[in-house]
């Protein structure tokens, strides 16, 4: 497909046209969704027959190569109606990202015979792989936090390479789902319908082809030249965090700010309790939270969007390679948005009254998810400050996902 604006800006529209529609119906299957622990297999459908797993795919194989600042309000969109749904959608579609970085063969493997392949996986090394005759070896671990693994059409797995120095040792392997054995342990208060379920190798020592590798170091070298698509050229770890964490946030805090007007429009007419006369609709207080919430909640998108456009203008200028200190800005932006959408829905939550801490509440959930979001340690709001700061000040840091 062409990567002009225009042809980008109208396919974004047809897709998010697309994912509205389809948060209607998550939003009716959430609870039970979050009932079964999992992304409802009729959610899932219809997210893949829309297309959307594409945004992130090789046009080669069929995929819209979309831009990024595009990418997350697809994910936004989804997220209103289920949080748990678009978290599972950001996951997978990071995974396409990383999967189109992957040799030719690997690519042709997993996207060749279905564009919309979901992909899970948990990218932190968690064992080790041994170089052998025609790939590696990889032996056998846990890997917690395997989100989507029920719908995935492939696994990625971090392992560390044995014999290398650090800072050279890390790489993600593919593997297919038959191989994979999936624990029964996302037993969790917010996230619950993204099966985030522990997963391992259903062998001890589990050859993988070469071609199925890829180290770290090859997708955070920063200097990738025109031989990869537009899309791919950009800073693997802000991209990647971003497109993880702010479609999610930001639809879910969009979600909890029409919920709570729409909460204040249906009372306008009923006096708060233990009062005659007062509607909550008149309070300052009211006023204020509102007015707060759309502010925080705005300048959070705007400094997404400014991240994701440095992202894809670092990938159009070939001269330019980004410092580790510019990337690390750039992840700081994306976290600092994600804290402010976070905080525009607790405000909202603790203002909207008891009604919504029951489980039929949308608001409980919208509150319960971002709340767990937060907690994801690529989106620990001090770290990537202290990180940033060192940088700044030309201090050092061991810190890779930059």
């Amino acid at each position: 497909m062409d990567n002009t604006i225009a042809d980008q800006r109208e396919l974004a529209s047809t897709l998010l046209d697309r994912a509205r529609v389809v948060a209607s119906g998550l939003r009716e299957r959430a609870p039970e969704a979050e009932e079964r622990r999992r992304v409802h297999a009729e959610s899932f459908r219809a997210m893949k027959q829309a297309d959307l797993f594409r945004a992130y795919t090789p046009a080669r194989f069929g995929g819209y190569e979309l831009h990024p600042r595009y990418f997350w309000r697809i994910a936004a969109e989804i997220a209103k109606g289920c949080p748990s749904s678009s978290w599972v959608y950001s996951v997978m579609s990071c995974h396409t990202f990383v999967a189109a970085l992957f040799p030719e063969q690997a690519q042709e493997e997993v996207f060749g015979a279905d564009p919309n392949a979901g992909i899970s996986g948990i990218l932190p090394d968690r064992t080790s792989a041994t170089r052998t005759d025609g790939g590696y070896v990889l032996k056998n671990s846990v890997w917690p936090f395997g989100s989507g693994c029920h719908n995935a059409n492939w696994f990625l797995l971090g392992a560390q390479l044995d014999g290398m120095p650090p800072g050279h040792d890390k790489a993600f392997f593919l593997v297919p789902p038959e191989d994979i054995e999936i624990k029964d342990d996302w037993y969790v208060t917010g996230l619950r319908a993204t099966g985030s379920n522990s997963v391992s190798l259903k062998q001890d020592e589990y050859f993988v082809p070469g071609h199925r590798m890829l180290k770290a170091e090859t997708a955070l070298a920063h200097k990738y030249g025109t031989a990869r698509p537009l899309l791919y050229r950009a800073p693997f770890a802000p991209l990647l965090v971003i497109s993880l964490s702010a479609g999610t946030t930001m639809g879910a805090a969009t979600g909890a700010l029409e919920f709570y007007e729409d909460l204040l429009r249906t009372r306008s007419a009923r006096p708060m309790v233990y009062t005659d006369d007062i509607l909550k609709i008149q309070l300052s207080s009211t006023h204020h939270i509102l007015a707060e919430a759309t502010a925080k909640l705005e300048a959070a998108r705007l400094m997404t969007d400014h991240a994701m456009d440095l992202c894809y203008e670092a990938a159009t200028d070939n001269t330019r390679i980004l410092s580790t200190e510019q990337r690390a800005r750039i992840r700081l932006y994306g976290v600092h948005a994600m804290h402010q959408a976070r905080e525009v829905v607790n405000i909202l939550f603790q203002d909207s009254g008891g009604s919504s801490l029951h489980e039929r509440s949308q608001m409980q959930r919208f509150h319960r998810d971002i709340n767990a979001m937060s907690m994801h340690e690529a989106m620990h709001d001090e770290i990537i400050k202290e990180v940033y700061g060192r940088l700044r000040l030309n201090q050092t840091t061991t810190h890779w996902l930059l």
